[in-house]
């Protein structure tokens, strides 16, 4: 079944046209204008990460901010919507298509006329892989090269990280929580049974516990020098419980 794009009522502010799609799999895409601002803005939801959006806005083919919605936090998009470049290549308005200007490499399809025709005689190696930029100067698009992107996105990832003083005091407080948690709960464990091997299976699972909380309830990397402290004692008390007591 051929995919269609529908038109909607736009949901951003000042953004004038609207349009969204569902493609097979499930997953919903969606693209709005600013026509006077000259603004695109690219969303995608998906259907495998259990919902998750991501959005883009693009101004004459620049990409201006980059974004995980569900979080609300900056966050490189280009491999969340560039495998649906193709759908995005189909929207129904010249001008929304112009703006994007083959940010994540979407093109306008490909239809020859007798005018292509004629050009392509012309300039064989004009196709849909090799875009014409000779009216890029009319609509202001300003083209990335492939290192002009790499060195945005390694821009855009640090900015997102943010500075190593940041990142402290991002994580920290949780930190300093699963640090007492760990220690309150291996003193209470300790005055209950008043046993090195029960304490130390006890530091071994908080500290697995540390792990997986990071990673699936925070959503951040793991402190492995959190969770190798809360190991490294469980082992140590472990082996002292079995062997000396």
């Amino acid at each position: 079944m051929k995919q269609v794009w529908r038109k909607q009522k736009p949901r951003t502010p000042g953004f004038i046209r609207a349009f969204t799609m569902e493609t097979p799999l499930g997953d919903v895409l969606e693209a709005e204008f600013n026509f006077h601002e000259r603004l695109v803005r690219l969303a995608v939801e998906i259907k495998e990460e259990k919902g998750r959006m991501y959005g883009a806005t693009v101004k004459n083919g620049t990409v201006q901010v980059e974004k995980d919605i569900t979080s609300g936090r900056a966050y490189p998009v280009f491999r969340k919507i560039w495998p649906f470049r193709e759908y995005f290549s189909t929207l129904p308005d010249k001008d929304m298509l112009a703006c994007i200007g083959g940010a994540y490499e979407i093109y306008p399809p490909f239809v020859p006329d007798s005018q292509e025709k004629v050009r392509s005689q012309r300039h064989p190696l004009e196709s849909a892989l090799f875009p014409s930029t000779r009216y890029d100067s009319i609509f202001g698009i300003i083209r990335e090269t492939r290192f002009q992107r790499w060195r945005r996105e390694r821009r855009e990832a640090r900015e997102a990280r943010g500075s190593l003083w940041l990142r402290f005091k991002r994580r920290v407080w949780g930190d300093l929580q699963d640090v007492c948690m760990g220690v309150g709960f291996g003193c209470l464990v300790y005055y209950l049974y008043y046993d090195y091997v029960v304490l130390g299976l006890t530091l071994g699972i908080l500290g697995m516990a540390a792990g997986l909380l990071d990673f699936l309830v925070r959503k951040r990397s793991v402190l492995m020098t959190k969770v190798l402290s809360f190991l490294s004692f469980g082992s140590y008390f472990f082996y002292n419980g079995y062997v000396y007591f």
